[in-house]
């Protein structure tokens, strides 16, 4: 990573936590200044590298979605449009597991295992056959958490009716806790299944995939 990039980096790192904390808070308390500020704080994550580089059309992009998005709040929707963020992230990350499924692709979890841990331990006995089971698995779970949100969000917007308790806690707060959870309790059999083989601890190895997505996303697949 250039010496420049990672200040940058950082920063982000240090607030992405903050998007799901206000967005949470919005939509337990019903106060739509955090709702919106948890909307602009993601689509300022989002555009910084370009805004930092001053590219006009970035900054010309981002003013005018910022406008949009107070317009959205001025009416009531900012909630409806963060209710559906998540629901497009998981649908594009279930999409992007599940393309690495294809004849011919390198699974998209024996990549991160590569490029993390290296090729040797990729060919440890056992572990490539797992890896593609892991990208099974979490291409299935993005898809059914995106099309769980999906049915809760147009039941929102087309039923008169609230939403159950149960479905709002899960829509807002379950939503966000399932990810962490599913990926500590596969850590957890990972250690179990494969115990032949020395991993990396839980913190070390979220720390290094955060460090390291831009290039476990944007990196070349290997195909056979």
């Amino acid at each position: 990573m250039p010496a420049h990039e990672l200040p940058l980096r950082r920063a982000t790192l240090a607030l992405l936590p903050l998007y799901p904390v206000l967005a949470i808070a919005g939509a337990v308390t019903h106060r739509a200044a955090l709702s919106l500020a948890a909307l602009l704080l993601l689509l300022t994550l989002w555009m910084l590298p370009r805004l930092v580089a001053g590219t006009p059309r970035a900054w010309v992009g981002w003013g005018a979605a910022v406008l949009v998005a107070v317009g959205l709040a001025s009416i009531g929707l900012t909630d409806r449009l963060l209710d559906a963020v998540p629901l497009l992230i998981l649908a594009g990350l279930a999409l992007w597991f599940g393309s690495s499924l294809r004849a011919g692709r390198e699974p998209r979890v024996a990549r991160f295992i590569r490029v993390l841990e290296g090729e040797a331990q990729l060919a440890q006995p056992g572990v490539a056959r797992y890896a593609r089971g892991v990208t099974v698995f979490w291409t299935a779970l993005l898809a059914l958490q995106a099309l769980i949100l999906a049915a809760l969000l147009l039941r929102g917007l087309f039923d008169a009716g609230d939403l159950p308790r149960w479905a709002l806690a899960y829509q807002h707060v379950g939503g966000y806790l399932l990810i962490p959870l599913a990926f500590a309790l596969e850590y957890a059999f990972r250690r179990w299944h494969l115990r032949h083989v020395q991993h990396p601890g839980l913190h070390a190895q979220a720390l290094q995939m955060m460090q390291r997505w831009p290039q476990l996303l944007h990196g070349t697949d290997r195909h056979r």
